[in-house]
């Protein structure tokens, strides 16, 4: 019995030194802020020639969503595949192209909200200088959750949004394409906020949420209340700042006056009808 006790103490106290070497190793796959910026003289890879408006990707879908991915992250410069772009109002399918990201000309991070329905949260980039498709600067980009509805139909967010009837999709979508849709035709508004945090923490934010975009999300479904829009976004948040915010309710609205009394977002912009032009 004494032998058992001690071969008890000995991996109780084992496990117990193994505990500050576990979290060395957890921090350290958070990137350094060195690592997110541009490396002077690095090569910067091409993006592709713009393609034109594609054919149909999920036939049975909605066509203004779908995974993206990353085909190139090296030296604080990236390049996204499948970023949405331009609506051709023919036949209302989207330009799906590369976008080129240098991470260190990131100049603001924003947290938004999209009226309609129950609302949407995203987050949305701008940059300066540092984000170019097709050869021209592009003005932002809006990183978002959806649900991956079938075409005709109405989602339901306390019908089969809590009930696993839809896929889940991350999408990534240049700043006038967001627009364009919201604004200009659906007649809706656009807030965003600039996030309060230090530049650090709005490169990882950056990173974070570009990460978990292109990250394989086939088995997941949208939940309005425990994975959605919103709940992702904070989840982003929460890995790049520390700050794991824990709310009663995370309906998109209330989320951002969370972030508001907690003192995280600026001022409001909003765009609609009455001051958005169509570019």
């Amino acid at each position: 019995m004494e032998m058992k006790a001690n071969r008890s103490m000995l991996r109780q106290g084992l496990f117990l030194l193994s505990l500050p070497l576990f979290t060395a190793a957890a921090y350290a796959q958070s990137p350094a802020l060195k690592e997110l910026l541009s490396v002077p003289g690095a090569a910067v890879p091409g993006i592709s020639a713009p393609s034109p408006v594609q054919a149909e990707t999920y036939p049975d879908y909605v066509q203004d969503r779908k995974p993206a991915t990353q085909s190139y992250n090296s030296g604080g410069v990236r390049v996204l595949n499948g970023v949405r772009f331009e609506r051709d109002p023919a036949t209302d399918l989207y330009s799906w192209r590369d976008l080129k990201l240098e991470d260190g000309k990131l100049d603001e991070a924003y947290f938004g909200f999209r009226s309609g329905g129950v609302g949407h949260a995203f987050l949305m980039f701008t940059f300066n200088g540092g984000a170019m498709s097709d050869g021209k600067p592009v003005r932002g980009l809006v990183v978002e959750v959806l649900p991956l509805e079938k075409k005709g139909e109405d989602f339901s967010p306390f019908g089969g949004g809590i009930s696993g009837k839809y896929p889940l999709v991350w999408n990534m979508v240049e700043w006038n394409s967001f627009l364009e849709a919201a604004v200009g035709r659906d007649g809706l508004f656009v807030d965003v906020y600039p996030i309060k945090i230090s530049r650090e923490e709005k490169l990882r934010l950056l990173d974070e949420a570009i990460t978990e975009a292109v990250r394989d999300h086939s088995a997941e479904k949208y939940n309005t209340i425990f994975n959605s829009c919103a709940t992702n976004a904070l989840k982003v948040f929460g890995r790049a700042t520390g700050h794991n915010l824990v709310l009663g309710n995370h309906l998109p609205s209330v989320v951002i006056e969370h972030l508001k009394l907690r003192g995280f977002l600026g001022d409001r912009q909003r765009s609609e009808a009455a001051n958005w032009f169509r570019p």
